[in-house]
């Protein structure tokens, strides 16, 4: 660790959770209760921390990513003290502030002025701290005109934008923050981003947790990645973002799908990219050629089908290129029985990531659908050409789908 004083530290932290729906009756929870004192073990547990140990030094932003269900809220509810460890201690050296459950503590009956003084009080305000923030709270929110609605009557970006405005205004040495860039409309989430930016800036702890990598990438020092209630790797950004993203094309890869038809007559059993053999291939240099296969039987004699495959990026978005019959013309006269449809797309020029087939089949009349657009399957362009150079890891924001040439030029 380094000398700087930590703001944080996490020793071995684990949080055990019960399932269910809870105990329905006195009697239902002593025996539960009976049951733990006698050392009864129970299937309703799990863990959703195992042990996790770490620190952030004073003035770090700390950014912890992971899918759904990791333990990344938790880590925060445990920092924030809406929930204690089961095993393990957490120290905090300072003051802090949770934008995790935006509006926590807020009375329904109570109007947004009133809120404001209880929600700062119970986040550690003085009324005097209140009363002199009070305006810059209610700038902050945009919402002047309904500060003295009960807030019951607010909608839920409303009652969010206030959540955030209070604590946003509590100005703590450490902030938590969980996924609270989704608030409101785009403008108000530019200003929720450009205040917790200028928070990270001004030399205070942050504790940031989001799916959005570009934002952990460009807001954090660290980056602690979890799963299953385990730490992965904790490390620089780039690291620990390429080793994810690695993670999850290695994870999607192994998805396989069902493909469906729209009529008995025309089925695709499999669709796969495969060499010039034949043979079946998943990963792919970039600027080489991508051959789709697709594996067909035919019920009865179809006159001239429609194929149509598109590429997309694994992640989401409309496809990046099209082949289609529909376009070009060029249909088989007549397919029935078995066979295979191929289509070679030449020296793509794609970026190292995991890509999505998609397709659909037209019938003769170009009207009728035999095969629903879907997804068909995955390939992968690998990295081995992508080499890091002098400027550091890969760049999140330089990870476009399309890998073209280009080059710099300077004057001495």
């Amino acid at each position: 660790m380094s000398s700087n004083p930590f703001a944080i530290r996490a020793e071995n932290v684990g949080k055990q959770y019960r399932l269910g729906t809870g105990q329905t009756s006195l009697r239902s929870f002593l025996s539960s209760w009976s049951n733990s004192r006698k050392g009864k073990a129970s299937t309703k547990l799990f863990w959703a921390l195992k042990g996790i140990s770490f620190e952030a030094r004073k003035g770090e932003a700390l950014g912890i990513i992971g899918r759904n269900g990791a333990g990344k809220t938790t880590i925060l509810k445990l920092l924030s003290k809406v929930t204690r460890p089961t095993t393990g201690d957490i120290t905090l050296n300072g003051s802090f502030s949770s934008l995790i459950e935006l509006g926590a503590g807020f009375h329904p009956d109570l109007t947004g002025r009133d809120n404001i003084y209880l929600n700062g009080a119970i986040l550690g305000l003085t009324q005097k701290q209140i009363k002199d923030r009070f305006d810059e709270i209610v700038n902050f929110s945009e919402l002047g005109r309904f500060i003295d609605m009960p807030v019951k009557r607010y909608s839920s970006g409303m009652y969010a934008r206030l959540g955030f405005a209070v604590a946003a205004h509590v100005d703590p040495d450490i902030l938590l923050v969980d996924e609270v860039l989704a608030v409101g409309d785009e403008g108000f989430q530019r200003k929720c981003y450009d205040f917790i930016h200028a928070f990270v800036k001004s030399g205070k702890t942050t504790v940031f947790v989001s799916h959005n990598l570009y934002v952990i990438e460009q807001l954090c020092d660290r980056v602690i990645w979890l799963d299953n209630g385990e730490i992965v790797m904790i490390d620089e950004p780039g690291q620990v973002l390429s080793a994810y993203m690695d993670r999850m094309n290695q994870q999607q890869m192994v998805s396989d799908n069902i493909l469906e038809s729209e009529t008995e007559d025309l089925t695709l059993v499999r669709v796969s990219c495969v060499d010039e053999a034949g043979h079946e291939k998943t990963t792919f240099d970039s600027g080489e050629d991508v051959i789709i296969q697709a594996q067909y039987t035919a019920s009865r004699p179809i006159h001239n089908p429609y194929f149509h495959f598109s590429i997309a990026d694994a992640q989401g978005g409309p496809p990046l290129f099209h082949a289609s019959m529909l376009v070009d013309g060029n249909t088989p006269p007549t397919i029935q029985g078995v066979g295979v449809i191929r289509c070679r797309f030449k020296a793509l020029p794609l970026m190292p990531k995991v890509y999505q087939i998609w397709g659909e089949v037209f019938g003769g009349d170009r009207a009728r659908i035999l095969v629903k657009w879907q997804r068909m399957s995955l390939f992968q362009i690998n990295a081995q050409d992508q080499a890091i150079g002098r400027g550091g890891v890969r760049h999140l924001r330089a990870d476009a789908p399309i890998k073209v040439s280009y080059q710099w030029e300077w004057n001495d």
